[in-house]
């Protein structure tokens, strides 16, 4: 039995918000372990937000359009006897 969309779709972006936050986090400790410049972390956090925000509207755009396509998709009544 297949998932449904719904669910796959949640399990993808908890996999993918559970990679970012191991990204950031790995960005933290980087931080904290090299006496960098201030000018520094700000290009190593922008290097780490940018991607976050990016995927954020990848998931968003991903939502609505697999809203719209079953809001198109008719239901069909499948029954088995």
């Amino acid at each position: 039995m297949p998932l449904p969309l719904p669910s796959v779709f949640w399990i993808a972006t908890t996999l993918v918000v559970i990679g970012q936050l191991m990204i950031l986090r790995s960005t933290v400790r980087a931080m904290r372990g090299a006496s960098s410049e201030r000018a520094r972390r700000g290009i190593e956090w922008s290097y780490a937000i940018v991607p976050v925000v990016a995927l954020a509207l990848v998931l968003v755009a991903t939502w609505r359009a697999a809203e719209r396509h079953d809001a198109r998709v008719p239901v069909t009544s499948e029954t088995t006897t």
